[in-house]
């Protein structure tokens, strides 16, 4: 298989395989660009660790709020429940991204080895 003609940002030539009849990977395929940046967009990784740390701060501070009696125990029953909820999106979206992440991948691996009409694709 024939290697990737195009020249990385350090200058050095691209040691992926080449895909199609440009003969660049799939990394550097003009038709791949919008994939790639959506995958740089989910950089934000931090994004979903950020919300848990706050989460957990919010529940600290809802404890101690409650424990020296400045929310009454109903008020701080009902923003838990508010508390959770917002848990369990964090965690859906994060299973939504990594859903797509690997559907991208398997995409980018059928892409480079031929094989997306094995499937029917």
């Amino acid at each position: 298989m024939a290697q990737c003609t195009a020249v990385k940002r350090s200058g050095d030539r691209c040691t992926l395989p080449a895909v199609g009849k440009q003969g660049v990977c799939w990394a550097h395929d003009p038709k791949n660009a919008e994939q790639r940046r959506r995958r740089a967009s989910k950089g934000g990784r931090g994004k979903a660790s950020r919300e848990i740390k706050d989460l957990k701060k919010q529940l600290q501070d809802l404890v101690q709020d409650v424990l020296e009696g400045r929310v009454d125990r109903s008020d701080a029953v009902v923003v838990n429940q508010i508390l959770n909820t917002r848990a369990r999106l964090i965690e859906l979206e994060r299973k939504i991204r990594e859903q797509e992440e690997l559907a991208e991948r398997i995409a980018q691996l059928e892409a480079e080895t031929g094989a997306g009409n094995r499937w029917g694709a």
